[in-house]
């Protein structure tokens, strides 16, 4: 039997450096590129039409909550504002290299899945604060028929601890999942359509629980739908009456007992 004397390494994991919005002009100027080149493609590709985007606030910490119909998403819900937009990434994305880079530059922040990632909530409450746009989708999932599913509750954890008059805005992306469904491995030409919906101010948000802001933001995402002749409309208000009704008929949840050793 034989050792090597050469030690055995590990490659360090990449570290995560923000080069975004406010770095510079060379940031500002590759996010407007980007974003032209992008307006160009969608249309093309897509024949994106965004409506809504001029009730955006101008200035101030922005969340918008989006459904989640495809991998496009994100790159969607970045065209039509005129500011720039921040996003969560998963952190398996951020692996060194030109795409680490690129999400670095184009505001996109690495989140651990299936846990709470406190340092990520910490990233988004203090761009929130700093007066950024964040956007994140708390179906936690791309939807696998086009209907709105539950929202997640989770999001008003970064709310909740922001320090500064945070504006909601529910956000609707159609058509993203006949464009690039799970079941397929690259999109393909479909038209797709975005909506703004009307802020809602802090002054409002701040008096619901964590349950009724997630309930408040699918509804007016269903009414989205609805607003606009979506083929998923009936299906997703169907579902959300399924699911309200299933609430209101569960037993009050009990706090579990814990025990110190």
């Amino acid at each position: 039997m034989t050792t090597s004397d050469t030690p055995i390494t590990s490659t360090p994991k990449p570290t995560y450096t923000f080069r975004g919005e406010g770095n510079g002009y060379f940031q500002q100027l590759a996010w407007n590129v980007g974003r032209l080149f992008s307006r160009i493609l969608s249309i093309l590709l897509f024949r994106l039409h965004v409506r809504g985007q001029s009730t955006l606030p101008k200035s101030g910490g922005v969340l918008l909550i989006s459904n989640h119909q495809s991998f496009l998403d994100p790159w969607l819900l970045g065209i039509a504002p005129t500011r720039q937009v921040h996003y969560m990434a998963r952190d398996t994305l951020f692996k060194g290299g030109f795409l680490h880079y690129l999400m670095e530059l184009w505001n996109t922040f690495p989140v651990k899945r299936g846990a709470a990632d406190l340092t990520a909530i910490r990233t988004a409450v203090e761009r929130l604060d700093k007066g950024f746009m964040v956007t994140i989708f708390p179906e936690g999932t791309r939807s696998e028929d086009g209907t709105i599913g539950h929202i997640a509750p989770g999001f008003s954890l970064i709310l909740s601890r922001t320090k500064t008059n945070v504006a909601l805005v529910p956000v609707l992306i159609d058509g993203a999942f006949e464009a690039w469904p799970r079941d397929s491995k690259l999109p393909h030409p479909h038209s797709i359509r975005i909506c703004y919906s009307k802020p809602i101010p802090a002054s409002i948000w701040r008096t619901w629980s964590p349950d009724d802001l997630a309930l408040n933001v699918r509804r007016q995402l269903v009414q989205l739908q609805q607003d606009m002749n979506s083929i998923h409309a009936v299906a997703s208000k169907q579902r959300l009456l399924a699911d309200e009704q299933k609430t209101s008929t569960e037993p009050p949840k009990r706090r579990r007992a814990t025990t110190r050793e």
